[in-house]
């Protein structure tokens, strides 16, 4: 019986607030509102292919636009890398419409001071990390629980507290790289990179362990097919694929060396999983008993003090 990481207890829970009466929570709400509304495809009703998750419109253009944005950064990634390592030139050419343009490309490139450079570099590592992470969730689903693979397997239109969370580490990495760029930290990339490998990893293991026991959504209900999953990486850990997203999602910001989104990530996680998981667990105990408490005693979680 697989644990997951979207159900009827929304991420909303990650960044909750209450504070109606102030106006600019208020705005921000409902731009966020406006932003989910695009990612849910609210403004395509009446066309046949995006009418519902299942709709192979919403497939089309949501695995489009992140194959598109992985192959732009893959090679943003190399370009910047290989100017770092001083191995980009201008060659002599002869001066052609298409030339001229190649040479001011070059020009712009080679002319980013060594800070900015870095901090672009981390951003194109970023952003090849969270494309591969939603189209991981597709086609992992896809493979190895066909039967309840729709659109939302993307996993992009998660609540409107996952897109704060997004913007809100995009605003500040932009405020660093245009104020701050020398604010920053290889040593602390690295490890960013260590963790979101590792977090991906255990979260693909989980899902690949579990097959069709597999879902995004606690089930309330046993089902016929659902069986308590001990093996692989089950029999280390009881909930690798909250393990994995914890440590992923606290990894990204580790990448972008997002000092405060670091923070915050890691105690926002940290709190929607003190709720989540026991939550969950009693659900395992229902459908399972004994049993669970069996392979609860010979796990861990991994997350700390949880």
């Amino acid at each position: 019986f697989p644990p997951s990481h979207t159900t009827s207890l929304s991420y909303t829970q990650l960044f909750t607030t209450d504070m109606p009466h102030f106006r600019p929570l208020m705005l921000l709400a409902n731009r966020l509102s406006s932003i989910q509304s695009i990612l849910s495809f609210e403004r395509w009703e009446g066309y046949h292919h995006f009418e519902d998750e299942k709709g192979i419109g919403r497939v089309a253009i949501l695995s489009t636009f992140l194959g598109m944005n992985l192959g732009a950064n893959a090679v943003l990634f190399l370009v910047f890398k290989l100017v770092q390592l001083g191995l980009i030139f201008i060659p002599p050419t002869e001066t052609t419409s298409s030339s001229t343009t190649i040479q001011s490309l070059l020009h712009c490139f080679l002319s980013i001071e060594s800070n900015t450079l870095q901090l672009a570099l981390q951003w194109t590592v970023y952003s090849i990390f969270l494309c591969l992470f939603h189209l991981g969730e597709y086609f992992s689903t896809c493979i190895y629980n066909p039967s309840v693979t729709t659109s939302d397997s993307f996993m992009i239109n998660q609540s409107k507290a996952y897109t704060a969370a997004a913007l809100i580490s995009w605003v500040e990495f932009a405020i660093r790289i245009f104020f701050f760029p020398q604010n920053n930290s290889t040593r602390m990339f690295h490890v960013g990179i260590f963790l979101v490998i590792l977090g991906q990893t255990c979260r693909t293991l989980a899902m690949v362990t579990c097959g069709e026991s597999f879902n995004h959504y606690i089930q309330r209900d046993k089902k016929d097919n659902h069986e308590l999953v001990t093996k692989g990486i089950y029999s280390i850990l009881r909930h690798p694929s909250y393990f994995g997203f914890y440590y992923w999602s606290i990894g990204t910001q580790m990448i972008l060396c997002n000092y405060f989104s670091v923070v915050v990530y890691a105690l926002a996680a940290w709190k929607f999983f003190h709720y989540r998981i026991p939550f969950e667990e009693r659900t395992l105990r229902h459908h399972f008993g004994s049993a669970y408490d069996e392979y609860s005693s010979k796990t861990i979680v991994g997350i700390p003090f949880l």
